[in-house]
């Protein structure tokens, strides 16, 4: 009895190792994924995802993590510090070219499949791109336009939306003039994409961020005229109250509200807009031009840490994420340009008017450099922007100190 105990013992070891070896459920591979939350539908989306994956792939196991945008990053540092980082994880691309620099993050091109590169629209896969490889996919992309109330704009006489600068200062004038806690044009000053929000006026007045000199654009001449843009709008009280205060959730807020005429913003809106808007009646239009059409363009990514030890599982869930079904219920959900080619022809984003004002905008857009340290260089701009809004300085004296410090750390990273 002792010999067939121990020799069914052996057998079941020899097979449970075969198990192990060949890939079967015992040998399930743990694949963790953080994503941020656009919405409080971003987290179950992807949760869902994960399940359907995991019971196409019994070998590997997904589990998804989400936290807010502003834990994000700093979330991330600590992690990889730590060695305690995701394998997967979302980022702003922004962020993106510092990780990347700091060897966080792995090179996926040699992970890929065959052709998965060339579903993407190139523009926006491009920007995954730094030196010879590519770092992350574009999980999300947006341009923004310009929202406008229809029913504050005609009681306030204006027959359609301003298509220049001056157009909206004056529609800004009347909206406000209204009265009733209405707002003409919101402009932000504080938190997430403050630095974008001002990028609006800047390209379109035909500033930019990178001078041909290779030095900072904050302190050009365009780039004054622009910040007076605004400025001159904050001094006729014909935007929201505490521009300094206000975030971006806040000025979209007010809209959804009804108690604001125009703000710019990007696609996702819409989506807040059918949640918390309904009873508002709007319109999208291109961003207000002073010389030059233009519009900020803005992806976000979704990368493989270095520190995996599970990449090839990774870049089979990354490649699951990215089929055409998948994002464009994603696209829907969430209120994002596509990404993927195949999605570009689909009517939910060529036949609905909120949707393609956005797809006419994308040749026109323009993108924050990805330099290594451009949180930094927006911080200080953020920093001047708010002291120039509130009052503190002259546009002149407030870029220049910003564009001083985007200039150091420019000279430091040479």
């Amino acid at each position: 009895m002792g010999k067939k105990f121990l020799a069914a013992l052996i057998v079941g070891t020899a097979t449970a190792a075969a198990l192990l070896h060949s890939g079967s459920a015992w040998a399930k591979e743990t694949v963790r994924v953080r994503v941020a939350e656009y919405s409080t539908k971003t987290g179950p989306f992807f949760q869902g995802l994960a399940e359907k994956f995991n019971a196409a792939n019994p070998d590997i196991e997904v589990k998804i993590e989400h936290l807010p945008w502003p834990e994000m990053q700093q979330q991330l540092v600590s992690d990889i510090s730590a060695g305690t980082a995701p394998d997967i994880s979302h980022m702003a691309t922004r962020w993106m070219a510092g990780f990347a620099k700091d060897g966080a993050l792995a090179p996926i091109e040699g992970l890929m499949s065959p052709g998965f590169a060339d579903t993407f629209v190139p523009t926006y896969l491009d920007l995954q791109k730094q030196g010879d490889h590519t770092w992350g996919l574009p999980i999300a992309a947006s341009v923004r336009g310009l929202f406008y109330n229809k029913k504050l704009l005609e009681q306030a006489g204006i027959a359609k939306p301003p298509a220049t600068w001056d157009e909206a200062f004056e529609a800004a004038k009347k909206i406000d003039a209204l009265g009733d806690g209405v707002y003409g044009i919101g402009v932000q000053g504080r938190d997430l994409d403050t630095e974008g929000y001002w990028f609006y006026s800047l390209w379109t007045h035909g500033g930019a961020i990178l001078g041909p000199d290779g030095k900072s654009g904050f302190a050009s001449p365009e780039a004054v005229t622009a910040t007076n843009n605004y400025l001159r709008m904050i001094k006729a009280n014909v935007t929201q109250p505490g521009v300094t205060g206000s975030s971006r959730e806040d000025l979209q807020n007010l809209f959804a509200a009804g108690k604001m005429g125009m703000v710019l913003s990007g696609p996702w809106f819409n989506a807040q807009l059918a949640e918390q808007g309904k009873d508002v009646e709007y319109g999208i239009s291109r961003i207000p031009v002073a010389t030059t059409e233009a519009t900020y363009g803005v992806t976000d990514t979704i990368a493989v840490l270095e520190s995996s030890k599970v990449k090839p599982q990774a870049m089979k869930f990354l490649e699951f994420i990215f089929n055409k079904e998948n994002r464009l219920e994603f696209g829907k959900l969430e209120g994002f340009v596509p990404v993927l080619k195949a999605e570009s022809t689909e009517p939910f984003f060529t036949e609905n008017p909120k949707m393609s004002v956005f797809l006419e905008m994308g040749s026109m857009a323009k993108f924050a450099p990805l330099f290594p340290r451009w949180e930094e260089m927006a911080d200080g701009l953020k920093t001047e922007l708010s002291r120039i809004y509130s009052g503190e300085v002259s546009a002149e004296e407030g870029l220049k100190q910003a564009a001083a410090k985007m200039d150091a750390i420019l000279a430091e990273e040479e």
